[in-house]
């Protein structure tokens, strides 16, 4: 099994190259050499492709053992023939000497024989240290390089060609340069500039096709450099825009968060002026209202036997209005010190906090049939007192209006909806509510239902919605007409 290769810029730039591509490697060291050919055979292997190595005199040993040191399994690749590790003497002196014009035929042949193995490509590395010891017909060698890449170019191959800049001659490796349309040279991969087409390299006016060569070299070059400094050129001017959209940006952020600011320190100041003037209208209210309701006593006590039956009952509706006067001033009150008051958060035992709620008001349902369902509660984080007034108000409402019920159902439990919030839930069988009034419920005196029917302020459910958004929390209800209604509560957890 083949190990996967370290990703290096090297790697990713080999892995760019394919069939159809020529280029060499020219090297100073064995490491600089196996560190390019290896993993080129290796991707090679990857691909699917079928790939061959010719080696120097002696080197297949070492060879084998550079690719088994990279994760490469030799034994398996060869006996799949997806591996092919051959010599000089097995690929370019075949024939006792080096022929360029047979050595196409060769690829052609090798490359047509892998394609009908089933392999998609071929890949080919050769080492060249033998060159220098020497042969028959290898002064066609550069001529014989030259053409490979138009050869190449017509069968599904590739190939690298490998170079020890110390064995050679400079002039042999300036001609390796020109030959090739890529060099590979201390870990880098390049587009060479100075490569040189077969006719051109070939030809007969070697001072001629140097000249033209240099010329339009020179031209490439201030053509690339120039590109360069025109990216660049944009580069910075789309940072230029984008400093100055940043900058405009932060600019009507800082405005806007001004704004929110304000906006904010005056619906505050808005709501400090209506909490103080109900608290005071409240105050206000509740001496003329004892003196309405002490003199309407006295005249009841005093006029008690003059009063025919219509006078004594005009007076208990006094009393009686003055009585749910008292109760509204006292919600209208509590309501007001809500907004006023600071919340002590902690951890709260739901389920013991809403059964104490129950226990509380079992006095009042002594004589009523109710059945009871308290599920598991979650704990949560809030003001005890505060989310004892919900739950109270709550558990009160579903006591009430299921009055007429033979039999009462309330349920009290809790929804595992999200990871962020708990939800608990009051769900009776009671009297319900027409869903279109459903924004109704949660406002001060708002009243769906008569007060002849069921007493109450309209204060309850406004009180509820205001205690649990200072919890940063959520309440909402559903109901239908005679089949009961469910209010939920939904709090962060903690």
């Amino acid at each position: 099994m083949n190990l996967p290769p370290q990703r290096t810029p090297l790697i990713e730039s080999l892995e760019q190259l394919g069939p159809h591509d020529h280029f060499c490697s020219i090297y100073e060291s064995p490491e600089e050499h196996y560190a390019v050919a290896i993993p080129f055979m290796r991707m090679g292997l990857d691909r699917g492709e079928k790939c061959i190595y010719i080696a120097d005199d002696g080197t297949l040993g070492d060879v084998r053992e550079a690719m088994e040191s990279e994760g490469i399994d030799v034994e398996r690749a060869t006996e799949s023939n997806s591996l092919i590790l051959a010599t000089k003497d097995q690929a370019y002196l075949k024939r006792g000497s080096f022929d360029p014009d047979w050595m196409f035929t060769f690829w052609k042949e090798a490359t047509d024989l892998a394609m009908s193995e089933g392999f998609p490509a071929l890949r080919v590395t050769g080492e060249t240290e033998w060159l220098v010891r020497g042969g028959r017909g290898l002064e066609r060698w550069m001529e014989y390089e030259s053409r490979l890449t138009h050869a190449l170019s017509e069968n599904n191959c590739s190939a690298l060609c490998q170079y020890n800049r110390h064995c050679f001659q400079p002039e042999l490796i300036l001609d390796v340069i020109r030959t090739h349309p890529v060099v590979i040279y201390r870990g880098t991969v390049c587009r060479n500039f100075y490569y040189v087409p077969p006719d051109e390299f070939l030809g007969t006016n070697e001072a001629e096709r140097e000249v033209e060569r240099l010329l339009t070299n020179i031209r490439e070059r201030e053509d690339v450099e120039r590109a360069l400094r025109e990216q660049l050129s944009e580069r910075e001017k789309a940072e230029q825009a984008l400093r100055r959209s940043r900058d405009e940006l932060e600019t009507k952020v800082k405005e806007r968060t001004v704004e929110l600011r304000k906006m904010n320190d005056d619906l505050q100041a808005v709501n400090r002026e209506l909490e103080t003037f109900a608290y005071s209208v409240s105050h206000d209210l509740r001496a003329p209202l004892r003196h309405i309701a002490g003199f309407t006593e006295l005249l009841q006590k005093h006029s008690e036997p003059v009063l025919d039956h219509n006078g004594r009952d005009q007076i208990t509706r006094i009393l009686g209005a003055t009585n749910r006067m008292g109760s509204l001033i006292d919600d209208l009150l509590a309501f007001s010190r809500i907004g006023r008051a600071g919340t002590q958060k902690e951890t709260i035992n739901l389920e013991r906090l809403v059964k104490s709620v129950v226990a509380e008001i079992a006095p009042d349902t002594q004589h009523r049939s109710i059945v009871w369902r308290i599920g598991h509660l979650p704990i949560c984080n809030g003001d005890p007192a505060m989310l004892r007034l919900v739950f109270g108000n709550l558990v009160s409402n579903a006591v009430k209006f299921t009055r007429m019920r033979e039999q009462a159902e309330i349920e009290i439990g809790s929804l595992n909806r999200s990871p962020d919030e708990v939800v608990v839930f009051v769900k009776d069988n009671g009297v319900g509510f027409d869903m279109k009034y459903k924004d109704k419920l949660f406002g001060v005196f708002q009243r769906l239902h008569s007060q002849d029917a069921f007493e109450g302020t309209g204060i309850g459910l406004a009180t509820v919605q205001r205690i649990v958004h200072r919890h940063s929390g959520r309440v909402w209800a559903e109901g239908s007409v005679n089949n009961g209604a469910t209010f939920y509560v939904a709090l962060p957890k903690p």
